[in-house]
């Protein structure tokens, strides 16, 4: 940031000593845009890159490390129990509790679609954590009550974009 505006007064310098008041105007005022730009552009990358890392905070907290362990565990039973694991017969058929979990589970990876979606959040970041997770949670039990619910089996299509499948990876 200081090189671009230490370049503008250079040139509003290298203006007024040349004599030339218009083009040390002009070399000052390009410097100045220029300046904001670059400042701005990497405020943006900065903020998605906190967002990123809010995200992954917010998943990795014990708390949380909790809620996915239940969620888990409720819908291995889930599968192996209920003829049609749909989203609606997972609700009528869990208890509140189990249910709350894997809805809050399911929450968070739409809250995470859409901000990777509308790049509010550094993919690149999302990626290096999640790429293992999402996967995970896709395969083993949204692809199936996606399908049994009459939805896409994919429903995370930002994700699915920007997380590489570790599955698909070439050793």
């Amino acid at each position: 940031m200081e090189a671009i505006t230490i370049t503008s007064v250079f040139s509003a310098v290298v203006g007024a000593l040349t004599g030339s008041l218009g083009a040390a105007l002009l070399g000052a005022g390009i410097g100045a845009g220029l300046s904001a730009t670059l400042i701005v552009i990497h405020e943006t990358n900065r903020e998605r890159k906190n967002r990123a890392l809010d995200l992954i905070q917010e998943y990795s907290s014990p708390d949380y490390i909790q809620i996915r362990n239940d969620a888990s565990k409720a819908l291995k039973k889930s599968m192996l129990e209920i003829e049609s694991p749909s989203w609606d017969s997972l609700y009528r058929k869990l208890s509140t509790e189990e249910w709350q979990k894997i809805s809050k589970i399911e929450h968070f990876y739409k809250k995470l679609n859409f901000m990777v979606d509308i790049k509010e959040a550094d993919a690149r970041y999302l990626a290096k954590y999640f790429e293992v997770e999402f996967w995970h949670w896709q395969a083993r039990y949204f692809s199936r009550i996606n399908i049994e619910s009459g939805e896409p089996e994919m429903v995370f299509q930002a994700l699915a974009g920007a997380f590489e499948n570790p599955n698909n990876k070439k050793t």
